[in-house]
Parts: structure tokens; sequence; C-alpha cells
């Protein structure tokens, strides 16, 4: 999706919402900015024109981000716990404010909580560690249908080959 159609599809509740957030964390909002960049620029280099699709190439985008995301707000709080709690919040918020099919959203959250989860190995690892880290969990990514239970798999997770 193009950023005007993202900035067109956010209603005004989201925007004070993501401003009100600004206010409140500015250090992070800049950390999450600069961390969406670089995750956008390796996921492209790595994935050329395919990391937007219900692929693996999604999966690796979406848990890299949150990797990211938490590795660039430690910068500025030693507080894990609340680094995590903002990472959940801001990358939650984008999978309410994006318009996904209901599956493709799950799968996204999934990916997510993946990042985060293995954020606690990976927060002192250099960015190519963490990226060949994710390169070798596509291995193991299951496909998942909408009979899935997300609960109960613990591997990067994808829709479509």
């Amino acid at each position: 999706m193009s950023k005007w159609k993202i900035i067109k599809s956010l209603n005004f509740k989201q925007v004070i919402v993501l401003f009100g957030w600004f206010l409140k964390h500015p250090i992070f909002m800049y950390a999450t900015f600069r961390a969406t960049v670089k995750t956008l620029r390796i996921a492209q280099k790595r994935f050329p024109n395919i990391h937007n699709f219900d692929n693996k190439a999604n999966a690796f985008r979406h848990a890299f981000w949150n990797i990211l995301i938490a590795k660039q707000c430690l910068k500025f709080s030693s507080d894990i716990e609340q680094v995590l709690t903002w990472t959940k919040q801001i990358t939650d918020w984008h999978e309410d404010f994006s318009p996904n099919e209901i599956l493709a959203q799950k799968m996204d959250l999934k990916n997510n909580q993946l990042g985060r989860k293995w954020f606690a190995t990976l927060k002192n690892e250099s960015i190519i560690a963490i990226e060949e880290y994710l390169i070798e969990k596509l291995d193991s990514a299951v496909k998942i249908n909408a009979d899935t239970i997300l609960d109960k798999i613990d591997n990067l997770v994808f829709l479509e080959d």
C-alpha cells in the first residue's frame, strides 16, 4: 500500500492516538521511525518487491521490525519491559489501522509477537546477526490457513508462497 493511501486511511481517532503517543514518548517515536525506515530498507534489499505480500518475506519483515523497534528504543531506556510494551502498542496500533484481511492481520500479529519474544536473546546482536537469525527461522516458517491455531505455533507464519 502506498504511503498516501495509508495516510488517507487513518481516521481522526487514530491520528489523535498517534499524536498523543508522540507527545508522551517523543524519543520512542523517533526510535520507531528509525527502526521502520531501516526495516523497510533491509527488507527491500533482501526481498525486492515481495515483502509486501503475505509470504515468508513479510513474516521476516514483521519480526525484524519488532526487534529493531525494541533495539532502537533500548538505546533510550534500560527498562526492557517498557520497551517491549511500547513495541507491542505501536505495532498493534499499526495492525488496527492497516486495512488487512483478518487472517493476514493475525499472521502479522503473530510474527510481531515472535519478534518481541526473540528480542530477549537478540538485543545485543548486530543488525546482520539478527537478519541471519530470522533468515534461518524462515526455514521452519509455517504456512497457515483459517483453521490454524496460532497459539500452538512457535514459528514465523505466512499465508502464501
